[in-house]
């Protein structure tokens, strides 16, 4: 397997779109092959289009959502696993059997490997440990997809794997996708000063994200406004009718789509270490 690999494991359908769609759209379009592993279906996510679902079907309309998005996107490949939005912190779906948040760690984990060890990224992405927004799913989808770049190239981890033929893998790369602490306030100041009756965040909201000196990468992906709209278009269930996006000046919507935030986490940034903007250079490709 030759070329430049990027894997990205996330939790949701749309997680691939809001927080990181323009990212995977560029290397796309430079030739990098991308991967998208998502593990729930979204079953406790809004429904902001009334009549596009219900909460029975929810799950099975973000499926072909995800479709969709997938395909906006060019993305290589995808893989959906078999486990149930655990929905928020607190909320009664933490306790359902098949609640992503429930399963075994070193079952999810022995799948992250296998699929670094089948596709062989060079670089890896997910969420930061805080989840975005706390987001239990989140939270777990970054910790599994943390230990797994770990556990990649060891022989001794999961070695029924090695056994079956799967060779251990060392990725170079871990990006967490971050968001800076006030973001919310920022998108909504340039929402609302272009006119939209945009809500102001709730102080809860205020305190989402990590502090900024915690940013190693503010990414302007405007170039790939369009194809992040357009995948963020697909899962209809989940944008309001009210969505500002398409009616502000393209300038608005691009400072805050266009704009993303991402950390790395392997290798640790160094004291005075500037993170280049393409998460691929200096990597040594297969």
């Amino acid at each position: 397997m030759t070329g430049l690999r990027l894997l990205a494991c996330f939790a949701h359908p749309d997680d691939e779109a809001f927080p990181v769609g323009g990212l995977l759209a560029r290397n796309v379009a430079e030739g990098r092959r991308v991967r998208l592993v998502t593990t729930t279906l979204g079953e406790e996510g809004e429904i902001r289009q009334e009549g596009s679902t219900t909460r029975e079907t929810l799950g099975e309309v973000r499926r072909i959502e995800l479709a969709c998005a997938v395909r906006a996107l060019s993305l290589e490949s995808h893989a959906l696993l078999d486990y149930r939005d655990s929905g928020m912190a607190g909320w009664e779906s933490n306790d359902h059997p098949r609640a992503y948040i429930n399963a075994p760690d070193d079952l999810i984990v022995e799948r992250f490997v296998r699929e670094i060890r089948e596709f062989r990224p060079q670089v890896m992405l997910t969420f930061e440990p805080g989840g975005l927004y706390g987001h239990p799913d989140h939270i777990a989808v970054s910790k599994h997809t943390t230990t797994a770049f770990d556990l990649a190239s060891d022989p001794a981890a999961f070695p029924d794997q090695i056994s079956a033929g799967l060779e251990p893998y060392t990725p170079q790369r871990l990006f967490y996708s971050a968001r800076p602490r006030g973001f919310r306030l920022e998108w909504a100041k340039r929402l609302r000063a272009a006119g939209e009756d945009f809500p102001l965040p709730t102080p809860d909201q205020l305190d989402h994200g990590v502090p900024p000196e915690d940013i190693h990468l503010e990414l302007d992906v405007s170039d790939q406004l369009e194809t992040k709209m357009a995948c963020i278009i697909c899962h209809r269930t989940q944008v309001a009718p009210s969505w500002p996006y398409h009616r502000v000046p393209r300038d608005v919507a691009a400072w805050v789509l266009g704009r993303e935030y991402y950390i790395r986490a392997r290798p640790q940034v160094a004291s005075g270490e500037t993170v280049p903007d393409d998460i691929f250079d200096w990597v040594i490709p297969d």
